[in-house]
């Protein structure tokens, strides 16, 4: 028998293009993100986000910033990211407006399917 979970999550993926000279800075920042989770579970907590994970995809169209994001609103997230005020939120923005073609997601992505275990 199974347990009914009515725990509803919003979900988007968001794909950005990154200035081909700004990979390696992108990358970096990146790399150091990691070392910085506590800030970035404060960040999450605060903004409401459930998971949030990063891709870089390189395709012969160019070198992009893939974002998974999951929350139960993601209209309220968007809002507490832009009156942040975490240092580390403060760095993000200033990277994507170094990093980033212009900031405006390319492509489309139709969510078709999402489970996630209630046991997590």
């Amino acid at each position: 028998m199974y347990a009914r979970v009515t725990c509803v999550t919003e979900i988007t993926i968001i794909r950005q293009e990154v200035r081909p000279d700004k990979v390696n800075k992108l990358k970096g920042w990146m790399e150091e993100a990691n070392d910085r989770k506590s800030e970035i579970i404060e960040t999450l907590q605060h903004e409401g986000v459930k998971t949030e994970s990063t891709f870089l995809e390189e395709s012969s169209d160019g070198t992009f910033l893939v974002t998974y994001m999951e929350a139960e609103n993601l209209q309220e997230v968007q809002e507490a990211f832009e009156d942040s005020n975490f240092d580390i939120d403060i760095e993000y923005k200033e990277l994507v407006q170094e990093c980033l073609v212009d900031g405006q997601p390319v492509g489309n992505f139709e969510p078709l399917y999402h489970a996630t275990n209630p046991d997590r």
